[in-house]
């Protein structure tokens, strides 16, 4: 074996047991979030993410979900954050035209590599 296949082997290896992963077991480079919120309307079940604030609580630690970006004509639907955090989260969505939304106790758990990401879906209705 060459010393660069020899290298690359230990790289992959050394790799793949990060965080007690198991042997063989290689993990990805990119965050996930550990939060996903599809935003619609509760009357006519249009995306409603654009323009509405999220945000995801655990304890002190809180993070502003970020509108998924989608091409038109739909309208945003999707909001995300939370990246690569486990932990027991209280998400809000406020929007202009429509009352709070609130899901409590929402789990973000994690695996070898990286969290599981939870997908929650809020219904926004029309209110002050």
């Amino acid at each position: 074996m060459s010393k660069v296949a020899a290298l690359l082997a230990a790289v992959v290896l050394f790799s793949s047991c990060k965080d007690g992963g198991l042997p063989g077991r290689i993990c990805t480079t990119e965050a996930r979030a550990g939060i996903e919120v599809d935003v619609r309307d509760a009357l006519t079940g249009e995306p409603a993410a654009e323009g509405a604030i999220g945000i995801a609580q655990d304890g002190l630690f809180v993070d502003t979900l970020s509108v998924f970006p989608t091409l038109p004509p739909q309208g945003a639907l999707t909001m995300v954050g939370a990246f690569e955090r486990p932990g027991i989260y209280t998400v809000v969505v406020r929007k202009p035209g429509y009352r709070e939304w609130t899901q409590a106790n929402v789990v973000v758990s994690k695996d070898e590599c990286h969290v599981i990401t939870t997908r929650l879906q809020a219904r926004l209705e029309r209110g002050p």
